[in-house]
């Protein structure tokens, strides 16, 4: 039976599609050490399954996304979820860690997939308010998977060991891909099938590379989420080497830093419905982003970064991304209907590059137990995507240019 598209199952369907990627990455977290020992490699090599994985994700939207305007979104979803499901099967089996490697890599490529495809279905079947009240959904889901993801692999390594972890990933996804079989029928209008030939794929990647408020939207989605990223990197090495928490407590925190994620989504979902114009809710989040992650780092020189003090402040900084992320996703898609693939695969890629990034850099710069290269990375990424807005984004014709709540042609 086919989900009817405006029901809360099919949003549910699409956030559990664009949840693939964090549960791929946190499930596996407490696996590591037992990576290393039971492949008998080290644990800078068992860790290199997360970095893969991040490969693979960055990589295949950009080869699936044109596939999707080619060919619909269906079969392309359908062989994406697919991939990942056999990666984490084959995964759980590997009897090296070359072949967990390429396992990971492989299943990298699949949840790349199936994060793209949700934002390109949103787009061919809504606009305006609707489409930013289901992204704002979406992201309801996807926040959730983080929170969740490392304990029920905690859970699961004690009956299976590290390899329980990646079976569990390929039995759901398993069953993700019936339901995405025989409950997703396809989005995209067929008049809008796009040619696969060379030079036509240049021209509508130069398209969605050149044009302004799609790129510049892309980017305010990339650096609101690379602060929520030097958050998640930053926070062990804050909170448990510099501050001595247990890792319960350290869960307690981070959860509840993260649930600031999931009620701004679910506020711009409330606000979207009763046509708040997406440039009012981006600047506002934003401006709370800029003045939290400023007010973090006045926090830090002054050595007043107790974890009273820092929580509200990175609850607010999280809540930016659940706030300005669907919004400024909408409004990076929405002049771009007949490349609406390439364009979600292109944000996804910049997405994931920048949260890479800002991971990256926050242990590089981390010198002991001062929380500033974290709340340094985070101001930067937001004051950035402040100004990037208010030099001329705002006045794009894009911003708030729907607002009919209404499917698409």
């Amino acid at each position: 039976m086919v989900i009817a598209r405006d029901s809360f199952a099919f949003t549910l369907l699409l956030g559990a599609l664009a949840a693939l990627p964090p549960l791929g990455i946190d499930m596996s977290l407490p696996a590591l050490p037992a990576i290393a020992s039971g492949l008998g490699t080290s644990t800078a090599a068992a860790g290199a399954t997360l970095s893969i994985f991040l490969l693979g994700f960055a990589m295949a939207p950009l080869i699936f996304g044109p596939l999707s305007d080619r060919f619909g979104r269906r079969p392309v979803l359908l062989t994406g979820v697919a991939v990942f499901a056999a990666a984490g099967l084959l995964s759980a089996e590997a009897p090296s860690i070359g072949w967990l490697l390429a396992g990971r890599l492989t299943q990298g490529m699949g949840a790349g997939v199936g994060a793209a495809m949700p934002l390109a279905i949103i787009r061919d079947l809504f606009t305006g308010n609707a489409a930013r009240t289901r992204l704002s959904y979406v992201t309801v889901v996807l926040s959730v998977a983080p929170l969740v993801a490392p304990s029920l692999g905690s859970a699961v390594i004690p009956f299976d060991g590290w390899r329980g972890v990646y079976l569990t990933l390929g039995v759901v996804s398993t069953l993700l891909c019936l339901v995405v079989a025989f409950g997703f029928a396809e989005s995209m209008n067929p008049v809008r099938k796009q040619s696969l030939q060379p030079r036509q794929l240049l021209i509508r990647y130069r398209r969605v590379l050149g044009h302004r408020a799609s790129l510049g939207f892309s980017l305010i989605n990339a650096l609101t989420f690379a602060c929520m990223f030097a958050f998640i990197s930053g926070s062990p090495l804050v909170l448990i080497d510099g501050r001595g928490f247990s890792a319960a407590a350290f869960s307690l925190v981070f959860a509840c830093a993260g649930f600031g994620t999931i009620g701004g989504a679910f506020l711009n979902g409330q606000l979207a419905k009763r046509g708040v114009a997406s440039s009012r809710i981006l600047f506002c989040s934003l401006l709370a982003g800029s003045a939290s992650t400023l007010a973090l780092v006045a926090l830090s020189v002054t050595g007043h970064d107790s974890i009273t003090t820092l929580l509200p402040l990175l609850m607010v900084s999280n809540a930016t991304y659940g706030l300005a992320g669907p919004n400024a996703t909408h409004e990076a898609l929405q002049p771009l209907p007949e490349a609406a693939g390439i364009a979600a695969a292109v944000l996804r890629c910049i997405q994931m590059i920048a949260g890479a990034g800002a991971s990256a850099l926050v242990p590089l710069l981390y010198r002991g137990h001062s929380s500033l290269p974290m709340t340094a990375v985070m101001a930067g990424c937001t004051v950035s995507a402040l100004l990037l807005f208010m030099l001329g984004l705002h006045r794009s014709e894009a911003v708030g240019a729907t607002s009919a709540v209404r499917p698409a042609e």
